[in-house]
């Protein structure tokens, strides 16, 4: 329940209107037959849709909703329609057949359409005002889901909007790489709809361009999100059918979290004349969407975070069952807003790496929560370093192709290679290793003497597909499988998804000075999975970084 808004007024629908006074409708809106009883604003009723719903910004946008399903049958900006023919311009994963919609207006400025499907638990909103191109959304899930994601997606006029990332369109392809959601063309070239992901953090509204339109999804705070700040998932994707904007709530791509249920969202879809809208808070909807809890209703965290993070950003982030936040740290100090009132875990990164210790706490709505977190990167390897340790493959060779290209791409520079000098830099080392593909790989390195109690190496890794994980060998010593453990399985593709994102793994290897000599040493890399597959599809890790130390 939300209470009564200040402005402007909840009002029922009227009853039908003959022609001449629709047109004089100055907010485009269908009438409604009123439901008897009491609705969730204000103690006003609700209306049930007799017909479908439409609504005219005033401004240029106009839109209609299904009175069956609630699908976005029609998206139209200065009279154009938008969406691909045949095709919804909106809807909740792909559509259902029915629903029960309702819809109420705010005066004559605003609309909101209830869709809810109670066979699944998902309720669907959509909120307009007068003089906005901007449709607002939220979702509500009240229980988990088969399929087990959640998604707003619209599918557009691939003709009209004809400018969105060149990653992303697969329109033209001569083949399937993998499944059915990476494609090649003759040239070599890659792509895939997972090539247009931006990581959560620094994500901004996103969509597609053309012939004096566009329409962009502006994805809000994603607080009811799963994965964290550095988490990244489709967005666009133009298949010259339609072009597919889409707004993940939850899915299994890579994904460290479980699903979070309640209210995801806000979040929205503005039209423009082509130019990305500049991102805008959306806290004004917590006077319309029930659920949605205003700042009054919030609280916050503030305080310290420290340690030799070694040049890098820091980033504090909460995780709970009531949401996910996080906030920058800026000269040792760090504030997190508009929160959720619960528990949750907060975790220090430098990069993209957790350092130190996470801590407990629980927001209180109104109130504001103090911490301190504090953690070290680990030092750089003082007989070898390779890539910097931060949580990611910055540096190391295709690390800066992979989020937009599949390995197999020919941009790709190789993957196998001959024994790589250390002294060649990460840039000569591939960033990933696949069992079928490059494994093992081999990296030289000089000693000018052999410590005594031998040495350390130490394999910073992002993540793990299949069970694979790091081995080694060198001069007659083999790792034992226990310096393997197995990774955490996220029982997804990752790296031919273009994400290195995971669950951050650091193997130790013991090495004995047996096993090492003055001058040149060459170690052996492998892959180590109980699991096979084919080309890069078999198991891998990705590299984060190559440390070796004096025992």
């Amino acid at each position: 329940m939300i209470s009564e808004p200040s402005s402007p007024a909840v009002a029922p629908h009227r009853p039908p209107v003959r022609r001449g006074r629709r047109r004089a409708l100055a907010g485009g809106l269908v009438a409604l037959a009123v439901v008897a009883g009491a609705g969730l604003l204000g103690g006003q009723p609700f209306a049930s849709a007799a017909a479908d719903v439409t609504f005219d910004s005033g401004a240029g946008m106009s839109f209609t909703v299904s009175a069956t399903n609630g699908n976005l049958t029609s998206l139209r900006h200065n009279g154009t329609e938008l969406a691909a023919p045949g095709q919804a311009a909106g809807q909740f994963q792909s559509g259902w057949s029915s629903a029960a919609v309702t819809s109420r207006t705010f005066g004559d400025q605003a609309l909101l359409v209830t869709v809810a499907n109670t066979g699944i638990g998902v309720t669907q909103y959509y909120f307009a005002r007068k003089g906005d191109n901007t449709l607002y959304l939220a979702t509500a899930i009240t229980r988990a889901l088969n399929p087990g994601e959640a998604r707003f997606i619209s599918r557009l006029d691939a003709k009209l909007l004809t400018s969105s990332p060149a990653a992303a369109r697969t329109a033209g392809a001569t083949a399937t790489v993998e499944g059915s959601d990476v494609f090649r063309f003759a040239d070599g070239r890659t792509a895939s709809k997972f090539y247009s992901s931006q990581r959560t953090i620094a994500q901004r509204p996103f969509g597609a361009a053309g012939n004096g339109h566009g329409v962009y999804l502006v994805p809000g705070t994603h607080e009811m999100s799963s994965g964290g700040p550095f988490f990244r998932d489709i967005e666009v994707n133009d298949t010259g059918t339609a072009v597919n904007l889409t707004h993940y709530m939850f899915s299994g791509h890579q994904q460290t979290e479980a699903l979070r249920l309640g209210l995801h969202g806000p979040y929205a879809m503005a039209l423009t004349d082509g130019a990305a809208p500049a991102p805008h808070s959306l806290d004004f909807l917590s006077a319309y969407i029930p659920g949605l809890l205003s700042n009054a209703q919030r609280g916050g965290v503030t305080g310290t975070a420290g340690g030799n993070w070694r040049g890098l950003s820091g980033t504090v982030v909460l995780s709970g069952p009531n949401g996910q936040y996080w906030g920058p740290s800026k000269a040792g100090s760090f504030v997190i807003g508009h929160i959720r009132p619960g528990p949750y875990t907060a975790t220090l990164y430098a990069g993209e790496l957790a350092v130190g210790a996470t801590r407990t706490l629980t927001v209180t709505a109104g109130a504001t929560t103090t911490l301190a977190l504090s953690g070290d990167v680990p030092a750089p390897g003082r007989l070898l370093q390779l890539g910097t340790i931060d949580g990611t493959p910055a540096g190391f060779r295709n690390a800066d192709k992979i989020e937009t290209m599949h390995p197999s791409d020919t941009r790709m520079a190789a993957w196998t290679t001959g024994p790589v000098a250390a002294s060649a830099g990460a840039a000569a080392f591939p960033m990933a290793q696949f069992k079928s593909v490059n494994s093992p790989l081999g990296l030289t390195f000089g000693l000018t003497a052999v410590p005594a109690g031998g040495v350390r190496l130490r394999v910073a890794t992002t993540a793990g597909f299949a069970g694979g994980r790091p081995a080694v060998s060198i001069g007659g010593y083999t790792s034992p499988a226990s310096a393997s453990p197995a990774p955490v399985d996220l029982n997804s593709r990752g790296v031919t998804r273009g994400t290195w994102r995971g669950v951050n793994t650091t193997y130790t290897f013991a090495i004995p000075a047996g096993a090492l000599r003055t001058g040149t040493n060459t170690l052996s890399l492998s892959v180590l999975s109980g699991s096979s597959g084919d080309g890069f599809l078999s198991p891998d890790f990705i590299y984060d970084a190559l440390s070796l130390d004096p025992a």
